[in-house]
Formats: C-alpha cells, structure tokens, sequence
C-alpha cells in the first residue's frame, strides 16, 4: 500500500475536525471551584446533609449557602458528572459525558432539585 505525504495533511485534518469538540470547563460551579474531587470532598464536610438518594445519584444540602447539590454514582452513563442549584435558583452543570447523556443527566437532576426544594422546610 502507497500513501502519498501530501494526502497525510489532510487525512489528519478530516480526522480531527469530525472528532466531537471537548466542552469547556467553568472555573466554578454554584461558586466553588470546578474540580470533580474537591466538590465530592466538600459533600462530606460539617454542615453537608444527605436529603435524597437512588441507584443512579444522591443529593445533599450545604446549610452553609443553602446550594444543593446532585451528583451520579460510579457505574452510571454520566459519571462523574454534578448538578447544582444555588439559592437564587440558578441550576449549573458539571459533565464531560457526551452532549446527549449529560442533558439526560440534567434533566434527571433536575427533578431531582425540585423534590428537594419541595421538600424543604
């Protein structure tokens, strides 16, 4: 088999402009810094409860600025992925999964937030 060098150029250049383009990552999420490990760390922290779980994700509250906060388990298609809510209702995503599983997530987290709120006292 022959391969031309000027072909290589832009077999590369075919190759690279249909891999899908990698999402950007916020600096933060509901104003902490953007870092799966230390987001999941800070669930664990004085002042984090648990206020929902299922096979898929949990959610907990952080009494500290009132955000809540829904995160998949290990063995889940989004994982590791996060949702937060803070308490001016704005809903931030953190996920690298395809465009297609992480609106799933979100949506999935959502409700998820709402049945929290609700629940709320």
């Amino acid at each position: 088999m022959t391969c031309k060098l000027a072909s290589l150029p832009a077999a590369c250049a075919v190759l690279l402009c249909s891999l899908p383009a990698l999402a950007e990552t916020p600096a933060t999420v509901c104003g902490v810094n953007a870092d799966m490990v230390g987001i999941i760390l800070r669930m664990n922290e004085d002042g984090v409860e648990q206020v929902g779980v299922d096979n898929k994700m949990f959610v907990k509250r952080d009494s500290r600025d009132g955000t809540l906060w829904v995160i998949s388990l290990p063995n889940t298609t989004a994982h590791p992925a996060l949702a937060c809510r803070t308490k001016a209702k704005q809903t931030e995503l953190l996920c690298s999964a395809g465009e297609k599983t992480c609106a799933s997530f979100l949506a999935q987290a959502t409700a998820r937030l709402d049945k929290a709120e609700k629940a709320a006292p």
